[in-house]
C-alpha cells in the first residue's frame, strides 16, 4: 500500500522545486550550529544533571522499601521521602532551565533559516519559479516552515532530554547489577524492528503527504485566481470538485501514515512489557541468590519504568522528526537552488543612473519542451530611447522582454546592456502591497523621505495619494484594499520613479487599467520613460507609435522595424495592424513625440 502511495501520480505533479539531500541539509545547518557551540554545551550539561537528579527518586524509593522491610524507624523513612521530593524538584528545575535555553537556541536557528529561505525565494530566477507550480514554493515557505518550527520548539527539547535520561538510566542499571541492564535489553528487538519499519516507510509517505498538500493548495489558488471566469462559465462546481478530489487524495495518504504510527505504538508497548518482565525476572533470581535486596530490585524496576516516557517520546517523536526532516529538506532545496542566483537589487541609486544601450545579436531562445520563443533577433536600442515591440499573441514579444530583463538567458547569440543595468519591469499584473502608500513606495527606496515620496507621486500623476503618505496603516486614511486598478498602477509607476532605473521594461503595463484612469496612467508611464532607456511591449499600437523605433514580431522573428511613420509608409504588417485598430483614417498626430502620452485607443488587441 505504501509503495502504491509513493508512486501514484496525482493532479498537480510537475517540474517542482528540488528537495535537498541529507548531506546538503547538514551543510546548511552546520555553520549555524558551529556559532552556537557554547549554548549547545551548556544545554548538554544541564540535561545531563537533570537526568542524574531524576535517578534520585527511584533510588530513594528503593531505600524506603529496604527500610520498611527491615523495620526501620519512621525518621529514617522520612529522610528518604524528603530525598524523593528533593530529587523530583531538582530534576524538574534543572530540566526546565535547560529546556528554556534550548528552545531559545532552536528558535534563533529557525529564525535564521526562515530568513535564508525567504531571501532565497526572492532570489530564485523567475523562469524557475514559473516552471514549478506556484503552490510548491508557497507550501514550502508556509507549511514546511511551520513543520520545522513546531518540531524545533517542542520535539527537539523533549528528544534531547529523553536521550540523556536513557543513557543515564542504563548506566544506573549497570551499576546496580550488569545482569539487570542485560535483562532490560529484551526490549531492544521490539524497538529496533518497529522503528526501522516505521522509518523505512514513513519517509516516503510523509514526503507524499507534503506533495499532495501542495497539489491541493495549487487547486485552491487556481480557483481563487480564476473565480471570475469560473463564475461566468458556471464552473464553480468543477473547481470545488477538483479541490475536494485533491483533499481526499491527501487524506488517503495521511491515513496510511496513521496506520504506520499505530504499528509503531504496538511495537513500543511490546518492548516495554518485555523489558520490564526481564528486569523483574532477573531481579527475582538475583534476590534469591542474595545478590540484591528487594529495595535494589525495586529501584531497578522503577528506573526502567521511568524510561517508558523518554523512550516513547524518542520513538513517537520520530513522526514529527520525519515531517520536520522532509520540510527541512524542501526548504534547503530552495536555498540551494538560489545559491547561484544574483543578489536582488531593488533600486539603482539616482546618482549612479546612466543611460543604457541595448544590443541583441542573433539572439535565439525556446521554452523547454516547445518550439515557442524567438530566433535570430538582432536589435539596438540607443541610450535614453524607447523601443516598442509589437505583434500578434505568441509572436515572441514578451519573450524578448524577458530576455532583456534577465529573466531568461539566450540559448544562442549575445545580449548586452552597456553600461550594465538592472532593469525595472512594470507589467500588466496589478498588486497592492499591504501597509499603506509609504510602505508600497519605500519597497523601491527604503530611505526615501516623505517629500521624495510626494515628488514621485506627483511625477506619476498620483497627487490623490499624497495626503496618505503619512497615514498609519489601518487608519481612516489608509489605502482602500479595493483600490481601482488604474490607481494601483500609478503607485507602481511612482515606485519605479523612486527606483530611478537606467532601463525600464513596460510589458503591456496598461492592459488591466480601466478607461477611467487610462489617460492618467499613460501620462505617468510617459514620465517614467522620459530620459530613460525603455522597452515597450504593446498590444495597443497607440502606445507603440510614440517610440523611437518599433519592432514587429511574427513567429519569433522580427519581420519589420522602423519608426511609426516609416512602418505606416512601408505598407506592411504594422500598417495592417494599425488600420485594424484605428480604422482607415487612423494617423499619428503630427505633434506627438516619444515623451508624449498616447491617446486612448480602442479596446482591441493586435491581430
Amino acid at each position: 500500500m505504501v509503495s502504491d502511495v509513493a508512486e501514484a501520480p496525482h493532479p498537480g505533479d510537475g517540474p517542482g522545486l528540488p528537495i535537498a539531500s541529507g548531506a546538503e541539509v547538514w551543510g546548511a545547518l552546520r555553520g549555524h550550529l558551529r556559532r552556537e557551540r557554547g549554548r549547545l554545551a551548556g544545554v548538554a550539561v544541564l540535561f545531563l544533571v537533570a537526568a542524574a537528579l531524576g535517578l534520585v527518586m527511584p533510588a530513594c524509593l528503593g531505600r524506603i522499601v529496604d527500610a520498611v522491610t527491615a523495620g526501620a524507624a519512621w525518621p529514617v523513612v522520612a529522610v528518604w521521602v524528603a530525598g524523593v521530593a528533593a530529587g523530583a524538584i531538582g530534576a524538574a528545575l534543572v530540566a526546565l532551565w535547560g529546556a528554556r535555553i534550548l528552545v531559545g537556541l532552536v528558535q534563533d536557528l529557525l529564525a535564521r533559516l526562515r530568513e535564508d529561505v525567504f531571501t532565497a525565494a526572492m532570489r530564485l530566477p523567475a523562469r524557475r519559479v514559473d516552471d514549478a507550480e506556484s503552490a510548491d514554493l508557497l507550501s514550502r515557505v508556509t507549511g514546511d516552515v511551520d513543520a520545522v518550527s513546531e518540531a524545533g520548539g517542542n520535539v527537539v527539547p523533549a528528544l534531547l532530554s529523553a536521550g540523556f535520561a536513557i543513557v543515564v538510566s542504563l548506566a544506573a542499571l549497570t551499576v546496580l547489577n550488569p545482569w539487570l541492564a542485560f535483562a532490560g535489553l529484551a526490549c531492544v528487538p521490539f524497538y529496533v524492528l518497529g522503528t526501522r519499519a516505521f522509518l523505512r516507510r514513513s519517509r516516503v509517505v510523509f514526503r507524499e503527504v507534503r506533495a499532495r498538500e501542495a497539489a491541493r493548495s495549487q487547486a485552491v489558488l487556481e480557483a481563487i485566481d480564476g473565480h471570475e471566469t469560473l463564475t461566468a462559465l458556471n464552473e464553480q462546481g468543477h473547481a470545488l470538485d477538483l479541490v475536494a478530489e485533491r483533499a481526499r487524495a491527501s487524506i488517503r495518504v495521511q491515513i496510511v501514515g496513521v496506520g504506520l504510527r499505530n504499528r509503531l505504538f504496538r511495537s513500543i508497548n511490546g518492548g516495554e512489557a518485555a523489558g520490564l518482565i526481564g528486569i523483574l525476572a532477573a531481579g527475582w533470581l538475583l534476590h534469591a541468590q542474595g545478590a540484591l535486596t528487594v529495595g535494589a530490585v525495586t529501584t531497578a524496576a522503577l528506573v526502567f519504568h521511568r524510561l517508558f516516557d523518554p523512550i516513547g517520546q524518542l520513538i513517537f517523536g520520530l513522526d514529527d522528526v520525519q515531517r520536520a526532516a522532509i520540510g527541512l529538506a524542501r526548504l534547503v532545496g530552495v536555498i540551494g537552488l538560489a545559491a547561484d542566483a544574483p543578489l536582488p537589487h531593488p533600486a539603482t541609486p539616482a546618482a549612479a543612473t546612466a543611460r543604457t544601450a541595448i544590443e541583441l545579436r542573433e539572439v535565439s531562445f525556446a521554452y523547454p519542451g516547445t518550439a515557442r520563443g524567438v530566433r535570430g533577433v538582432s536589435m539596438r536600442g540607443a541610450p535614453g530611447t524607447t523601443t516598442a515591440i509589437v505583434g500578434a499573441s505568441g509572436s515572441g514579444k514578451s519573450t524578448l522582454a524577458r530576455l532583456i530583463a534577465g529573466h531568461d538567458a539566450p540559448a544562442a547569440g549575445t545580449l548586452r546592456l552597456t553600461p550594465p543595468a538592472i532593469p525595472f519591469a512594470l507589467s500588466q499584473e496589478l498588486h497592492l502591497f499591504r501597509g499603506g502608500v509609504a510602505a508600497n513606495l519605500r519597497l523601491a527606496a527604503p530611505g526615501a523621505s516623505d517629500a521624495e515620496l510626494g515628488a514621485a507621486l506627483t511625477a506619476a500623476g498620483a497627487d490623490w495619494a499624497k495626503p496618505l503618505v503619512a497615514a498609519a496603516p489601518g487608519s481612516d486614511l489608509d489605502l482602500d484594499p479595493d483600490l481601482d486598478g488604474g490607481r494601483i498602477q500609478q503607485l507602481a509607476v511612482a515606485r519605479a520613479i523612486l527606483a530611478d532605473p537606467a532601463l525600464v521594461i513596460l510589458d503591456e503595463a496598461t492592459a488591466d487599467v480601466g478607461l477611467q484612469h487610462r489617460a492618467e496612467v499613460d501620462r505617468a508611464i510617459a514620465a517614467l520613460r522620459r530620459g530613460r532607456t525603455a522597452v515597450l511591449i504593446a498590444h495597443q499600437l497607440q502606445h507603440a507609435a510614440t517610440a523611437d523605433q518599433i519592432l514587429v514580431c511574427a513567429d519569433g522573428a522580427v519581420i519589420e522595424r522602423g519608426t511609426h511613420e516609416e512602418l505606416i509608409a512601408a505598407g506592411g504588417a504594422y500598417r495592417r495592424f494599425w488600420l485594424a485598430q484605428t480604422g482607415p483614417r487612423g494617423v499619428m498626430p503630427p505633434h506627438a513625440s516619444p515623451n508624449d502620452p498616447p491617446t486612448t485607443p480602442p479596446e482591441t488587441e493586435t491581430p
